[in-house]
């Protein structure tokens, strides 16, 4: 019973580390690693409005943003 408690939480903590990975690349902010002008050139002027619309540009808060 402990063996199988312990592979599911080695499981749940690669599920976190593979997410923080994918949001703090080389352990920064993704704004500081990656450049918004990717992101632009894949999706169009409608990515601007995206990031407008969901903005919180007084709030000291993370916003996670997930585009299709």
């Amino acid at each position: 019973m402990l063996r199988a408690e312990k592979r599911k939480f080695a499981s749940q903590k690669s599920k976190i580390e593979g997410l923080k990975k994918a949001l703090f690349p080389n352990n920064n902010l993704q704004e500081r690693v990656e450049n918004i002008s990717s992101f632009y050139a894949k999706r169009g002027p409608a990515f601007m409005d995206l990031l407008y619309k969901n903005s919180l540009s007084l709030e000291q808060e993370f916003t996670t943003l997930f585009v299709g």
